[in-house]
């Protein structure tokens, strides 16, 4: 598969990655195409790269300002980071258009959170442009395009007061920021920024599509769509139920930040998550699978899912 600096080989990994998460020898016969979410890279996505079986190839898009595009400039919008996509993947898709090396070999497409959403804008481009369309779908714990992440508070303060936002949203990543040595500390700054700006590219995308109206779904995928859920984190209301005090009065607070119905303090609700069906003509799968979300990107459970579904499709077991 031609690689460019947007879709990173295995061969640019660190030692010490290598070691962790050996390559091995491949015969691909079917491709997978991975689309990450917000503060995402492809070494975040080594172990399902390289956990592949033999017979499948993963590609993992890296965008602008990430991984090992630092220099780079960050995306205005979601739409352009679209665009570079599908520019520097151009290469590997233009192998199963029409006259490619290549032609008319399988492929699928797999994201991760709100990467869903990235994933449906370089979908309709690739149609409108090449011809091509993924035989299979995996929206990977991650709402439609059509569905936003956060409130309109939520996003109010996202844009207005983003480690307040986060205080709430994403405590470990505070946590973190702090440990790093917080405000005025160059690598706490990044990590914040990385953080935010990412986000706030996909939470404006989704308004605009709702802005949409009844042009909101504007690409339908023409193959079977699988939604995967993680299970442990879309029962988090379940869990801070049963807990009283400061841990209670912070869920009730998250609440008022995220899009999910407003009895939940969730990302996403499984109402959220089955906003996908309209997205495929074709059928609608529904998985909930025993992990968090974070996890959820590697997780075996997950890869047994994919994997046996992609199997299917060049006769081969997993």
């Amino acid at each position: 598969m031609p690689r460019t600096v947007g879709l990173p080989t295995y061969a640019a990994v660190p030692d010490k990655a290598k070691k962790l998460f050996p390559e091995k020898s491949r015969k691909p016969m079917i491709r997978l195409y991975c689309f990450p979410g917000a503060a995402d890279n492809y070494m975040l996505w080594l172990e399902l790269a390289t956990s592949a079986p033999e017979w499948c190839e993963v590609a993992v898009y890296e965008p602008r300002a990430h991984g090992f595009r630092p220099d780079e400039a960050w995306d205005r919008s979601l739409e352009e980071r679209a665009e570079d996509a599908f520019n520097v993947m151009r290469p590997a898709f233009e192998t199963h258009a029409k006259g490619g090396v290549s032609e008319g070999a399988p492929f699928g497409f797999l994201s991760h959170g709100v990467g869903g959403q990235f994933m449906a804008l370089l979908a309709y481009r690739l149609k409108q442009e090449l011809n091509l369309e993924p035989l299979v779908v995996f929206a990977n714990d991650g709402p439609p395009p059509n569905i936003p992440t956060l409130s309109d508070e939520g996003y109010r303060m996202l844009c207005e007061d983003v480690l307040g936002f986060y205080r709430l949203f994403q405590p470990d990543t505070m946590d973190q920021y702090e440990k790093m040595g917080g405000a005025g500390n160059r690598a706490a700054e990044a990590l914040i920024q990385k953080w935010s700006r990412g986000l706030r590219l996909f939470e404006e995308h989704a308004r605009r599509t709702v802005a949409r109206g009844e042009e909101a779904l504007y690409h339908k995928f023409n193959c079977d769509l699988h939604v995967l859920v993680a299970k442990h984190t879309v029962d988090t209301d379940l869990l801070f139920a049963e807990l009283k005090g400061p841990q209670r009065d912070y869920w009730e607070r998250r609440k008022k930040i995220t899009g999910s119905n407003a009895e939940s303090g969730c990302n996403w609700d499984r109402d959220a998550f089955k906003a996908w069906e309209p997205w495929t003509t074709e059928d609608f799968h529904y998985h909930e699978v025993e992990t968090d979300h974070m996890t959820i990107k590697n997780s075996p459970l997950m890869r047994q899912i994919v994997f046996k579904e992609l199997g299917g499709f060049c006769g081969m077991d997993y």
